[in-house]
């Protein structure tokens, strides 16, 4: 029996897992369709219910059912959800991407890859404000401290800008700590501190939480994210956009690399025109502590 469609119903599940809740119900034909569509489900947001249909070797009219069943309205409900997932960056959704490419032969990927990932480090700089980025760097510099936050793979680059930071001034923070939560750091955080906030596409609720947070508090914030930044971007003193769209599975993050060198770069300079002698004081201790070879 199809289940009746609600747009509560739409919006608290995917569409994988409204296959997996109803899989052992379904018939034969049905568990068929559901195999096409779990083994990629990114082609859904790609192809029209005839297309998907002959793909499954089905009639159009059980490739309707079938969604009805799974709770949507209409075949193009689903299809705005796989877009969502799509846009959303999920990985289960992406898996297809460069098999075009692929069939050519590993050389034609590798220049396709290397294409895909100079256009967006082009684009990302093309994008850049001088403005936002001057005041940003200004931000920085200036900053009694500097606290740095980012969740899932936006950790893995609030953790570059940190180590590059560190080499040229003190007080820069990685929020938060293993085993802490947030609450700990941002109710000591003010007016003359600084955060730079990584929201890379896939983005968690503590985001948006913590900036609201940062604001109340008179804390300036930078926020890097991708081209859609989303909700968050609205509490931000200044966002940078970077491309990251990826060619295949994962996403890009050239841009946003080379982004972050170029901000600390800038950083750096802005200190040593001010006589900072941060970064003469670490190299004297890392010979006198030999830590480096």
């Amino acid at each position: 029996m199809a289940s009746i469609p609600t747009k509560k119903n739409k919006a608290s599940a995917s569409i994988e897992s409204r296959i997996a809740a109803q899989y052992e119900q379904l018939s034969g034909i049905d568990q068929r369709l559901a195999d096409i569509i779990l083994s990629a489900p990114g082609q859904l947001a790609m192809q029209t219910a005839t297309e998907l249909a002959e793909s499954a070797q089905v009639s159009k009219a059980t490739a309707t059912r079938f969604f009805q069943k799974l709770g949507y309205a209409s075949y193009d409900d689903a299809r705005e959800d796989a877009r969502a997932a799509l846009m959303g960056g999920s990985p289960l959704y992406l898996q297809k991407r460069g098999e075009k490419e692929a069939r050519s032969g590993l050389g034609a990927t590798i220049e396709a890859h290397l294409n895909h990932e100079v256009a967006n480090l082009a684009n990302t700089y093309r994008s850049l404000d001088p403005q936002v980025l001057t005041d940003a760097v200004n931000g920085i510099a200036n900053a009694q401290r500097v606290a740095i936050i980012g969740y899932r793979h936006s950790h893995t680059i609030a953790q570059m800008i940190r180590r590059e930071l560190i080499q040229v001034r003190s007080n820069v923070l990685v929020l938060p700590a293993p085993g802490d939560t947030l609450a700990e750091y941002l109710g000591d955080l003010g007016e003359r501190d600084m955060a730079i906030v990584i929201g890379l596409r896939r983005r968690v609720p503590a985001i948006s939480l913590a900036m609201e947070a940062l604001a109340e508090v008179g804390v300036k914030t930078l926020y890097v994210s991708d081209v859609i930044a989303g909700k968050p971007a609205r509490r931000a003193d200044w966002v940078i956009r970077c491309h990251t769209d990826g060619m295949m599975l994962f996403d890009s993050v050239v841009a946003v690399s080379a982004i972050i060198n170029l901000i600390c770069s800038l950083t750096a300079e802005r200190l040593r025109e001010r006589g900072n002698g941060h970064l003469q004081r670490v190299e004297v201790l890392h010979q006198k502590l030999k830590e480096l070879e």
